[in-house]
């Protein structure tokens, strides 16, 4: 039924209902459609003129604000970058598969990078980490080693309040390995500390603050102390880390498994301290610190037992896979998340779980195919073709 006091032309525009593909059209659009409406109905009415100044306004405003989410999305996407470290490589590198830096640092250094992959080498340097980072062994840490250059200083120390990720690297010969303050979160996993002068992992706690860690397959042997040192404040000793310790393997460390020297029964402050499916032996004064011990006995699920590596059990080994008869071959946490790379469970020590991936192998097999290509494309029956693969040497 026609509506009263509406000219004849309007009658239709004012009873239409936009399209489900107007309706999605942008947001200048829709109020561009809206004013129109409410110039219809009488409530606030203008010239066409008026309308088309609107309608220009409201155009440029959401270009501008498209150009604007473009540019926010490219800054975004900036901020999320990979760099690559290959030693083989000289000085002047880029970060880029093609031009990888040389050194640890350089990548690290790199603005807006938070995801460094180091290839296979030797790299002797004190890293500083002064943001959030993942810094992963691209072959792991039987071929990826990161040797502290001065040993008054901690081969990798993070800066205060960063989220960091270290996987697949050997981590040596620095005052402590891994030094974490009382603010952040590290998580390692896959990792081997062997010979640091001190500990091989350093975590800090202070009033009111303390870290989460969580340390995951990783193997702790021949550190002049203890593997993992907890320090709390001498005048707070009430706060400790919020720490996970599971399937990791401490050998022959030259205190303890892991050691607390301000612990006290106070301590019921801060984290909680979880360690379990662990494998600590031979450290020398024993397994763990008598405070520490006090307020955080091991999981039942750990175990004293010599692990059995394929280069032997003293603090000369370099080769950490596990031999078939070892005791920690399916003995970790037998979780989904776990799991070895095969689908297994979980083997205890830095070639196990999900980390492993990329460097698995059963038990002590040959090199490893990275690639494969064919030169030809396509060749005729009877004839040869060529067949490149690249990989790791064990």
């Amino acid at each position: 039924m026609p509506q009263a006091g509406l000219p004849k032309s309007t009658k239709k525009c004012a009873k239409r209902r936009l399209t489900p593909g107007e309706q999605r059209q942008s947001i200048g659009d829709s109020e561009l459609h809206a004013i129109k409406q409410i110039s219809v109905s009488g409530r606030s009415i203008k010239s066409n003129q008026e309308i088309f100044a609107s309608s220009t306004q409201m155009k440029i405003t959401t270009t501008l604000l498209v150009l604007a989410l473009v540019g926010l999305a490219i800054t975004t996407q900036s901020h999320a970058e990979t760099r690559y470290v290959d030693q083989r490589y000289g000085p002047g590198g880029n970060g880029s598969t093609n031009a990888p830096y040389n050194t640890i640092q350089a990548a690290i250094n790199t603005l807006f990078c938070d995801v460094v992959i180091v290839m296979p080498g030797t790299y002797s340097e004190n890293l500083v980490i002064n943001k959030h980072l993942k810094l992963y062994g691209y072959d792991g840490p039987h071929t990826t080693r990161v040797e502290g250059s001065n040993g008054g200083t901690n081969t990798i120390t993070i800066a205060s309040g960063f989220n960091v990720t270290i996987e697949g690297l050997n981590i040596s010969s620095g005052r402590h390995g891994v030094s974490q303050p009382s603010l952040g979160t590290l998580r390692l996993r896959n990792c081997i500390f062997s010979s640091n002068q001190l500990s091989g992992t350093y975590i800090a706690t202070d009033r009111y603050t303390w870290p989460v860690v969580c340390i995951y397959n990783c193997i702790y042997v021949a550190n002049g102390s203890s593997g993992i040192f907890v320090h709390e404040n001498n005048n707070y000793p009430y706060y400790s880390p919020d720490l996970n310790v599971l399937n990791t393997v401490f050998l022959r460390n030259g205190t303890y498994a892991i050691e607390s020297d301000n612990m006290s029964p106070s301590s019921n402050f801060g984290g909680r301290i979880v360690h379990n499916y662990n494998d600590a032996v031979d450290n020398a004064q024993g397994q763990y610190s008598a405070n520490f011990l006090a307020l955080n006995p091991p999981g039942a699920n750990s175990f004293s037992l010599t692990p059995e590596f394929v280069g032997g059990d003293t603090i000369a080994c370099q080769d950490f896979r596990l031999l078939p008869s070892s005791p920690c071959k399916d003995t970790g946490d037998p979780g989904i998340g776990f799991l070895d790379p095969d689908g297994t469970r979980n083997d205890i020590g830095a070639y196990g779980g999900p980390g492993a991936q990329t460097f698995y192998t059963y038990p002590n097999d040959g090199p490893i195919v990275r690639s494969v290509t064919i030169d030809q494309g396509m060749v005729p029956k009877g004839s040869t073709f060529t067949i490149r693969a690249t990989g790791a040497v064990r």
